[in-house]
């Protein structure tokens, strides 16, 4: 008999990216990086992340293209003043879960 293989389509990551660190903190920018999502939740390959980051009067989100690409510099801050940032990964399939800030 033959064999026949057949891939099923891609669905959304399940799980979100991990290690978020904080680097270069300077008063008005810092970098923010994190590891990958782990192979059991990306369910397809991860084309890009979201960033999203906050302080008590603004947010804004970040659109970060590659898979590979998983650092990035956020400038034009304010001095001393608190940032809740979280991450998620997207494939062609949809958007996952944010990071835990």
């Amino acid at each position: 008999s033959d064999n026949r293989i057949q891939q099923t389509e891609q669905a959304e990551p399940t799980s979100s990216p991990e290690n978020i660190i904080f680097s270069s903190v300077e008063a008005r920018s810092l970098t923010v990086s994190w590891d990958e999502v782990p192979p059991s939740g990306q369910n397809g390959p991860i084309t890009g992340y979201l960033l999203y980051y906050t302080n008590t009067t603004f947010s804004d989100t970040i659109n970060i293209t590659g898979g590979e690409n998983r650092a990035y510099t956020l400038t034009k801050l304010r001095p001393y003043t608190n940032y809740t940032v979280t991450v998620s990964a997207y494939n062609d399939a949809g958007t996952g879960p944010t990071s835990d800030n």
